[in-house]
């Protein structure tokens, strides 16, 4: 008897914490933030990022893994964020170029490098943005030494593409 007292006073408790909650939601002020800056590895990405890899493109090469998320911030920028690493450990560092190709033909390249295992990230603040002008971002992972890549993949990858 005392068992079915405990589970009924459970439910009726259960059910006032759901429907306070429900009430709670209902007359609460929806949120407009924007994610200016932000990382989107910090938020679901079930909106408009969409990942992207240079391995098995023509963009990869062989002792260097660059890989991330791309898509529009809600200020009409274009977010490119990731993470690069060196995979070889050959004494020969990884890097990555991101090439950004805008509608009045001007360009913009960002170059990331590491000769670490644990990666780097890519861009400042977790990620690089671009104007909201922008058509084409391609990547291209590299080798190198003292900060400069000295040998590239065969091909670039496009990443993200406007009409």
């Amino acid at each position: 008897m005392y068992a079915r007292r405990n589970t009924a006073r459970k439910r009726v408790v259960l059910a006032a914490a759901a429907a306070a909650l429900g009430a709670g939601l209902a007359v609460a002020p929806t949120a407009s933030a924007s994610t200016a800056g932000m990382n989107p590895h910090a938020a679901p990405l079930s909106g408009p990022f969409k990942a992207w890899t240079a391995s098995h493109h023509a963009s990869d090469i062989a002792g260097a893994w660059a890989h991330g998320h791309v898509g529009p911030l809600d200020n009409g920028r274009i977010m490119v964020d990731g993470t690069l690493y060196d995979t070889k450990y050959d004494h020969k560092a990884a890097c990555v170029q991101i090439h950004a190709t805008y509608a009045d033909g001007g360009t913009r390249d960002e170059w990331v490098y590491t000769s670490s295992r644990n990666g780097k990230s890519i861009g400042p603040g977790g990620g690089y943005t671009f104007a909201s002008s922008v058509r084409t971002i391609w990547v291209l992972e590299g080798l190198g030494n003292g900060g400069h890549c000295t040998r590239m993949a065969r091909g670039a990858h496009t990443i993200y593409h406007r009409h």
